[in-house]
């Protein structure tokens, strides 16, 4: 009875082991064919990169909030006050709001109250104390353009710069996965050929070493089989190698929902070479001269620091004029509930600062760096622009080549395969040798493999042409 409660709950626990495996599976969406589609899809949904992507927009909207902080209007008060020897020295209280605009002049409005035995003439105020309302006007720097517009302006144009770095950092982690993918679709199914071409190995082996044990082969037969067989397995052993790389490079592309890289099972496969190979022609409509690299979000990137960087330069420029602010401030005293009724034109401050620099080095120079980065992201650009229209035609001439290719190797993957099936038929009537079944075995792998390098090769061109137009998030 124990015995029975024993294999009873072992068989429940594996139940429900087997449960949570396949719940977990299926909380991942993971197929177990995976088309570059679904990969792409998981990517967009968690991977960091992509996330971090998003928040590009986020950066430049509180960049601009910031910017645009610098016009908020402000409040301000100041107390200052000096009591010694039972004297009230001076009390100096003063409100003031200002308000900024976007054309660099300041309305401004407060009110002072001031006391005290030994206050000066220049702080006295009338006993109700003293309104005031004033404007500050640059006429010289600052009259064009200043620090809070070049900050908004900079920001707004931040807006598309954050929209072409999300774009262009989403395109750069979907081509380093279709190229993780492709190089995985290459992997897998070169393993799957060797295993192939083991097994089949093996079992020649097997039968030959029975019929030369019954004497009806030549012994040599035997050590020829058995050479086939460990050449074969050395490369399934290197093709072993280079799948279990090509498969955690991919699995490190797959994220979920809680920021943890969670991979994908061992039994999960791409698609087939057959799928592939009869569906590579479907990709030749998409492949127009409506595809032009110039607009590659990189290069937008780049437009748009130029644009910014202009408005830096200008903002030096402005700061080689000499500054020069016009102060004026109407003055009102306090009386009562109205503060105008003692309000005369008569009553008022002014004022005027200048101040120029006479050498105007530090000025100048900063021109100068702002004009040389200018000259260096235009070069950049235009260098970028070209590597980049360089790198599309090529990969438009190698996806047309391996297009090509294709049709020709598929034919040239099954010629391989009826000389194969003709040598092994008169090999097994006796008028062959194990040489060349082995050698004709050799070319047939060897030809399914360089298809499997020319189908991903074909793909990753094919992704690259639209990583290089910066569409890769499109398709």
């Amino acid at each position: 009875m124990v015995k029975s409660r024993l294999i009873y709950h072992f068989i429940a626990l594996s139940i429900v082991n087997l449960y949570c495996f396949v719940g977990s599976s299926k909380a991942q969406n993971i197929p177990s064919t995976l088309s570059i589609e679904t990969v792409f899809d998981q990517v967009k949904k968690y991977h960091p990169m992509a996330g971090r992507a998003l928040m590009q927009r986020d950066f430049a909207a509180a960049e601009l909030l910031k910017a645009k902080g610098s016009f908020d209007p402000t409040a301000q008060s100041t107390i200052s006050q000096k009591n010694f020897d039972n004297k009230n020295y001076y009390s100096l209280i003063n409100g003031e709001v200002k308000i900024p605009t976007w054309f660099g002049i300041d309305f401004k409005g407060g009110y002072d109250i001031n006391r005290g035995v030994f206050l000066g003439n220049e702080n006295k105020t009338p006993d109700n104390g003293l309104w005031y309302a004033g404007v500050s006007v640059p006429l010289g720097q600052g009259l064009w353009i200043d620090d809070r517009r070049a900050q908004v302006k900079s920001a707004r144009i931040g807006q598309n710069l954050a929209i072409n770095q999300q774009q262009d950092m989403t395109n750069e982690v979907l081509f380093q996965t279709a190229n993780l993918y492709w190089d995985w679709f290459r992997a897998y199914h070169v393993r799957q050929i060797l295993n192939e071409a083991v097994e089949n190995a093996r079992l020649r082996y097997d039968a030959v070493r029975s019929f030369a044990l019954k004497g009806d082969r030549p012994g040599i037969d035997t050590i020829e089989a058995g050479i086939q067989v460990q050449n074969i397995s050395l490369s399934l052993s290197q093709a072993e190698l280079e799948f279990v790389k090509a498969s955690n490079a991919l699995s490190g592309q797959f994220w979920n929902d809680q920021m943890q890289n969670i991979g994908f099972q061992d039994d999960v496969q791409p698609l087939s070479i057959t799928i592939i190979t009869e569906t590579a022609k479907d990709d030749e409509p998409k492949i127009n001269s409506n595809l032009i690299p110039n607009s590659h979000p990189y290069l937008e990137v780049l437009r748009q620091k130029l644009l910014q960087l202009d408005v830096e330069k200008r903002l030096k420029q402005d700061k080689l004029k000499p500054k020069l602010n016009l102060q004026y401030n109407p003055l009102s005293e306090a009386f009562g509930a109205s503060e105008t009724t003692h309000f005369s034109i008569n009553n008022y401050k002014w004022g005027m600062e200048f101040k120029m620099p006479l050498f105007l080095r530090k000025e100048r120079g900063d021109v100068k760096l702002a004009e040389l980065k200018i000259q260096e992201t235009d070069m950049m650009l235009r260098e970028k622009s070209n590597d980049i229209s360089i790198k599309f035609e090529n990969y438009v001439t190698e996806w047309q080549a391996t297009l090509d290719q294709i049709d020709i190797f598929s034919n040239t993957v099954d010629l391989y395969r009826q000389m194969l099936d003709a040598e092994r038929r008169l090999f097994n009537i006796g008028e062959s040798s194990l040489f060349l079944v082995n050698s004709r075995e050799q070319a047939y792998i060897n030809a399914r493999i360089k298809l499997t390098e020319i189908l991903a090769k074909n793909k990753m061109s094919y992704y690259a042409i639209w990583y290089f137009v910066g569409r890769l998030p499109e398709l």
